[in-house]
């Protein structure tokens, strides 16, 4: 319970933060080689949907690892862009990535708010 009040008092404290961005913001950037959208949603979640040009869809449980063990070949000067179903779960990976030294931002409304928008999905 101690860390859900965690991520939600994270989340909150975000929200004027330059580093929460939004679907505008990604519609911007779709085409651009410098941002990198993680969904760090379950693989059987982004199968069914995801944000166009994604370029991983790493579980956030397995995110640390792979990054540590240089399994993501992403440089530190790129932004990443992570996101999940509603932001919790990328609330996380957005300080697990910070902690690591990449320049992150989160998208707080997430494929949820993706979707609400009629915002293009793809599909795998």
């Amino acid at each position: 319970m101690k860390r859900l009040i965690s991520i939600i008092l994270f989340i909150i404290a975000c929200s004027s933060s330059s580093d929460v961005v939004d679907a505008n913001y990604i519609q911007k950037n779709l085409n651009n080689p410098k941002i990198i959208l993680i969904d760090v949603r379950n693989n059987e979640e982004f199968r069914n949907g995801h944000i166009p040009n994604t370029s991983y869809n790493i579980p956030l449980e397995r995110l640390r690892d792979d990054f540590k063990r240089g399994l993501v070949n992403i440089s530190k000067d790129d932004t990443i862009v992570v996101y999940c179903k509603r932001g919790i779960l990328s609330a996380k990976a957005y300080e697990i990535l910070k902690a690591l030294g990449y320049n992150v931002k989160h998208y707080k409304g997430s494929f949820e708010d993706w979707k609400k928008r009629n915002l293009p999905v793809e599909m795998e």
